[in-house]
C-alpha cells in the first residue's frame, strides 16, 4: 500500500463525511429560514408602528388608545419572534459543533488533542433529544433588547405627541391629563399608571437579559453539555440558561 492509499479514507469514512455534509447543508438552510423568519417578525412590526403613526397623527379624529391597541400588537409580534430566535439559536448550536468539530480539523488537523474531542456524542445525543438550549421567555427579552425597544419607546413617544397635538393644544398639565381616559371605560390614572409600569418592566427586562453575544457563546454551552453527556443523563442537552 502506498503512501497516497494509506490517506485515503476507508469506505466507512467516505460515507460519514457525505453524511455530515449534507447535515451542515441542511443545517444552514435550516438557519437560513429561521432568520429570514425572525426579519420577516420585525419588518411586521416596522411597518404597523409607522402605519399606525401616520394614521394617528394625520387624523385628529382618531383617538389616541389605537396606538395602545398597536402596542399589543407589536407585542404579539415579539412573542412569536421569541419562539423563532429559539430555533435560531438551536440551529448555530448545531453548526458550530459541525464547524469546529468536523471542518476545521479536516482544513488544518491538530497533531494532538481537537478542539472539541466529543463533538460527535454531543452532536448524536441533541439528534436524538432535541432540546432547546434558551428558554422562550429569555429568546422574547434578546429580541426585546435588540429591536424591540427602541420601537416601544417610538410607540410611547408618538403616543404622548397625540396626546398633546390632538385636539389641540393644552392650556395646562391638568388638561393633557384628562385625555388620558380611553373614553368613560379606563379613567386617566389607571392608563398613565398602565403605560409607565409597561416602559419600566420593558427596560427593566431588556437591560437585565444577557446579550445575544453571551448567548451564543458556544464554548460555554459544549462545557455544559459535554458534562451531562458524559454523566449519561438521558437527553443531554443543557437546561434552558436562565
Amino acid at each position: 500500500m502506498t503512501p497516497r492509499d494509506a490517506a485515503r479514507p476507508s469506505l466507512e469514512e467516505a460515507r460519514s463525511y457525505t453524511a455530515l455534509t449534507h447535515l451542515y447543508r441542511g443545517e444552514m438552510h435550516r438557519m437560513t429560514v429561521w432568520r429570514q423568519r425572525l426579519d420577516v417578525t420585525s419588518n411586521w412590526a416596522i411597518i404597523l408602528a409607522t402605519g399606525l403613526t401616520t394614521f394617528t397623527l394625520g387624523d385628529e379624529h382618531v383617538p389616541h388608545y389605537t396606538l395602545l391597541l398597536g402596542l399589543a400588537l407589536i407585542g404579539i409580534s415579539i412573542v412569536i419572534e421569541g419562539r423563532r430566535y429559539r430555533h435560531l439559536h438551536h440551529s448555530k448550536w448545531r453548526l458550530y459543533l459541525l464547524e469546529f468539530g468536523f471542518f476545521a480539523e479536516q482544513l488544518q488537523p491538530h497533531n494532538g488533542r481537537p478542539n472539541l474531542p466529543d463533538w460527535r456524542q454531543i452532536l448524536a445525543a441533541d439528534l436524538r433529544h432535541a432540546h432547546f438550549l434558551i428558554d422562550w421567555f429569555t429568546a422574547v427579552r434578546v429580541r426585546l433588547r435588540r429591536n424591540y425597544l427602541l420601537l416601544f419607546y417610538f410607540m410611547f413617544g408618538v403616543w404622548i405627541a397625540k396626546l398633546y397635538l390632538h385636539p389641540s393644544k393644552p392650556h395646562s398639565i391638568v388638561t393633557l391629563y384628562s385625555r388620558l381616559a380611553v373614553g368613560e371605560l379606563l379613567p386617566p390614572w389607571f392608563v398613565a399608571i398602565t403605560a409607565a409600569l409597561f416602559v419600566v418592566a420593558a427596560t427593566a427586562l431588556a437591560l437585565t437579559c444577557p446579550s445575544a453575544e453571551k448567548l451564543e457563546d458556544w464554548s460555554a454551552h459544549y462545557v455544559h453539555t459535554r458534562k451531562r453527556v458524559a454523566s449519561g443523563v438521558p437527553g443531554s442537552s443543557p437546561a434552558p440558561l436562565p
